[in-house]
């Protein structure tokens, strides 16, 4: 009977132990999946410059577009892309909208904004700034 007691709670054990485990992999996978896109979208923000390359543009949008799967679960996110989206033609208000993005994402990932203001965002490190 203790062998039989042993085995059940060994394999018992072993199941949680694993799927634990995988919840906490699939977390942090996909944690890191949105500060890639995260990390590409603000390091290619220099694409809504005028002086920018088709290579940057293509990197930036393809990030901005990914936002909407990856942050599929966070309302205030969604919220600011459906803005963003909808007002993409709309004179002056990119700049808003793209800051109100780029906040939402940094808040749904703990990622502290508090030192650098608006302007910041959008007025990015660029190959063609002359010092």
């Amino acid at each position: 009977m203790d062998i039989v007691a042993t085995l059940i709670a060994s394999l018992l054990s072993g199941v949680v132990g694993v799927t634990i485990s995988t919840l906490y992999y699939r977390r942090h996978e996909k944690r890191k999946q949105k500060f890639e896109v995260l990390r590409r979208i603000v390091g290619t923000r220099y694409a809504l410059t005028e002086k920018t390359t088709n290579e940057a543009k293509v990197v930036f949008f393809s990030a901005l577009n990914e936002v909407v799967v990856l942050f599929h679960d966070n309302r205030e996110v969604i919220e600011a892309l459906n803005n963003l989206h909808r007002e993409l033609k709309v004179q002056g208000r990119l700049h808003d909208n793209l800051v109100t993005l780029f906040k939402a994402m940094c808040r749904n990932l703990n990622v502290s904004s508090a030192g650098l203001n608006d302007e910041f965002f959008l007025r990015p490190f660029s190959p063609s700034v002359e010092f």
